[in-house]
């Protein structure tokens, strides 16, 4: 499904600022943080682009997924809504290059965490990415 697809089935006005947000997490295979898209996206102001990972954020169309000294991390969100955030896994920050990726978690543990009466969790972690760990 394209990002104009997306948008419109989330009953989103399209615009070239969420299209472009929405493109580039697509392409994205980690998180990008807020500075990254802040660089690729130079033709929109700062507060544009917040407001608009906000309402991306609200309607379950991307997620944050790491904060780490003042700098946050975003990735597109599959299956979500604005009322439910089912993220089942942890969001790992590379000690070496910095970039911050989705991991699955297991089985076992999914189930330990549904048993919880938790309405969000997150889970980070720090260490080599893949890339970097081979």
């Amino acid at each position: 499904m394209t990002s104009e697809e997306t948008l419109k089935e989330f009953n989103l006005r399209v615009t070239k600022i969420r299209l472009a947000v929405l493109d580039s997490l697509s392409q994205s295979v980690g998180a990008l943080s807020y500075s990254v898209l802040q660089e690729a996206l130079d033709k929109f102001d700062r507060t544009t682009l917040y407001r608009t990972l906000l309402t991306l954020s609200d309607h379950g169309l991307i997620h944050k997924a790491y904060e780490a000294k003042g700098e946050s991390y975003y990735a597109r969100c599959f299956g979500c809504t604005g009322i439910d955030h089912n993220h089942e896994h942890l969001h790992l920050k590379c000690s070496k290059c910095g970039g911050v990726e989705c991991v699955e978690i297991s089985e076992q543990l999914k189930e330990n965490l549904a048993q919880l009466p938790f309405e969000e969790v997150n889970i980070y972690a720090k260490g080599p990415c893949a890339s970097c760990a081979a």
